[in-house]
């Protein structure tokens, strides 16, 4: 597929367009905050938080949101924005019982399908979710909705109908920002290297890049397939300048891997900077930061208990292929230090640790990635 950058605005224009009505709503904040424009900053925040990879973003995202709470116009209204920043934040059963009162106060039903589409995907409750996600592609069938649903797909291993879902999607686009296109090129390119198809991933990466080359989780994660492939140096290419631009410990620990790789004394340094940033995320959003923080741990962080004991807690909250993988994974790796440090032949050894409720198709691989996706297409406008 080739969607060709002529189609869309020029990245770096919407970029920076965006960074200017970032920046004109907050001095309109500042005169005088009113309830419309509180909900738009918010949103434009974590549209560029996601992005350009920027936690701060998100922070105020949160707290511009939290802002236009007061000014709300109705009741129904506040209860929907606060399950929005829950379900964001990962508080998936918080995020479900304000969706249940937001609708009960009359919130329109659409933007609680939405919302509750994603929510059941996030938690495994795909065939809930897919019943709504189908409906709203019916309703409106543009490259939200039905983005929303190859992404439901591809969780659900349904590879074949993702990839048709993926080219309608695109086909629908009749935007010309190269935004929302971007995201779900992410998206479907993280989806082929979940299933191990790095030739595909980067020629969707590729595109991405050509269209919006400030996206930065695109930049971390084609560095990812570069480090697999083991193309070292244009793995640190690609991630180095993020480390610069991005306040998200993930790329840091991608450099640490990749100087381990290298057999740099400086990797331990950059690692142990990535393990103090992640466990400062985990002190204030525990839910968000588990499944990234579990893999940072097990791996190059280097303290597999700590991966277990976050593997444990991103499954209690969502129980879905891909958190019982990363729970197994960390179990396996626990387990195999264990026996190694006891000197024991951890391939010998039948493994001690109980793996409750998992089928062996879900233990992780050394090719599993797990990319963090964006919110922004989930089957509605961030």
């Amino acid at each position: 597929m080739m969607l060709g950058p002529k189609r869309y605005t020029s990245g770096r224009i919407a970029v920076a367009n965006l960074s200017a009505s970032i920046e004109s709503l907050e001095l309109r904040r500042v005169e005088s905050a009113a309830f419309e424009d509180l909900e738009a900053l918010s949103k434009l925040l974590f549209l560029r938080g996601d992005l350009l990879g920027r936690i701060v973003d998100h922070d105020r995202a949160e707290l511009v949101a939290t802002e236009a709470l007061a000014l709300s116009p109705s009741i129904g209204v506040s209860l929907y924005i606060r399950a929005r920043l829950a379900e964001r934040f990962h508080r998936f059963e918080e995020a479900d019982a304000l969706l249940d009162q937001a609708l009960a106060t009359g919130h329109p039903s659409q933007e609680i399908d939405v919302e509750r589409a994603a929510l059941l995907q996030a938690t495994g409750r795909y065939s809930e979710a897919l019943i709504l996600r189908e409906r709203l592609v019916k309703d409106d069938p543009g490259i939200h909705t039905l983005g929303a649903l190859a992404s439901l797909l591809a969780e659900m291993d349904q590879w074949a109908a993702a990839e048709i879902c993926y080219a309608a999607a695109f086909d629908a686009d009749d935007s010309v920002s190269p935004i929302p296109c971007g995201q779900l090129l992410f998206e479907w390119a993280v989806s082929a290297m979940r299933r191990g198809e790095l030739d595909r991933a980067e020629a969707i990466f590729i595109e991405l890049d050509a269209i919006l080359p400030q996206h930065v989780p695109g930049r971390g994660h084609r560095a990812e397939v570069a480090l697999a492939r083991g193309q070292l140096e244009v793995a640190a290419a690609l991630i180095t300048p993020l480390l610069e631009t991005s306040d998200d410990p993930e790329y840091r620990a991608v450099y640490a891997e990749i100087l381990t790789a290298r057999r740099d004394s400086k990797a331990a340094s950059e690692a142990e900077r990535a393990a103090a940033a992640y466990e400062l995320l985990l002190a204030r959003r525990p839910e968000a930061y588990a499944d990234h923080a579990a893999a940072f741990f097990m791996g190059v962080g280097s303290r597999p208990q700590r991966a277990v004991e976050l593997a444990l807690a991103n499954r209690k909250i969502r129980d879905t292929p891909r958190s019982r993988k990363l729970l197994a994974k960390a179990l396996g790796k626990a387990q195999q230090v264990s026996l190694s440090r006891a000197g024991t032949d951890a391939t010998a050894s039948p493994s001690r640790i109980p793996i409750p409720d998992l089928e062996p198709a879900h233990y992780a691989d050394a090719a599993d990635f797990d990319g963090g996706m964006p919110t922004l297409v989930r089957g509605g406008n961030p």
